[in-house]
């Protein structure tokens, strides 16, 4: 089996799995109602990766102990968190479009280069006026889109039925992020195709690594790319 189709596989695997995880989420957090099952679904995840970190951290046994610490204390106050389990997501909810949107936001601010340029130098070198104006726009829209993801889940969390909530928070919320990506695809596709870059590329370059470009090589057109 080739590398690609392991790859493809495992891509697949990832995206079954998190569709199922966001599913059950839905379920319980809809029923609206204490559930023991969907307080561990909305912890576990978390602190499995808190594990993980703690375990690979140059300070191992300090991290270690105030992980420790941390489900000491969700086990004190389980029966609180079994009840209202639900603020559990809207705070990661709300929390991560938070941090995205003001991460790329201050980027926007005068004598500040946005996050999306960042991106894109770092494959390109210095950018042309053309691709820094479609940069610019890029990093301008995608906060937008943030703020507006945290602004309406505030208000059907706290105005709507938390089955609302969750329908929009757990299933509508990847979609919705994906026909974002594919906006931005169909606006990318009019710039010159030596601006277009490629999934990989902008996965390296959004991680430090610069890709170099080859004369003659034709750009990948992936989705989601910058």
């Amino acid at each position: 089996m080739s590398l690609s189709a392991v790859a493809l596989m495992r891509v697949t695997a990832a995206a079954l799995l998190a569709a199922l995880y966001y599913w059950l989420s839905h379920l319980f957090t809809a029923a609206d109602r204490p559930s023991t099952t969907g307080a561990l679904l909305a912890t576990a995840p978390y602190l499995t990766v808190a594990l993980l970190m703690a375990w690979k951290s140059s300070r191992r046994e300090a991290a270690l102990l105030m992980w420790l610490l941390a489900v000491a204390g969700l086990a004190i106050g389980w029966p609180m968190l079994r009840d209202n389990f639900a603020w559990i997501y809207l705070f990661q909810h709300v929390g991560a479009f938070s941090l995205l949107a003001i991460g790329f936001g201050r980027t926007l601010t005068t004598g500040s280069m946005p996050m999306i340029s960042r991106f894109a130098e770092r494959v390109h070198g210095e950018l042309a006026p053309e691709l820094a104006r479609y940069t610019r726009g890029a990093t301008l829209a995608w906060t937008l889109f943030f703020a507006a993801m945290v602004t309406l889940s505030l208000i059907l969390f706290f105005g709507a039925p938390i089955s609302w909530w969750s329908a929009f928070a757990n299933l509508a919320t990847p979609l919705l992020i994906g026909l974002m990506f594919l906006a931005e695809f169909i606006v990318r596709r009019r710039l010159p195709k030596e601006f277009r870059t490629g999934l990989i590329e902008s996965i390296r370059a959004a991680t430090g690594h610069r890709t170099p470009r080859h004369d003659g090589e034709l750009p990948d057109l992936n989705p989601g790319a910058r």
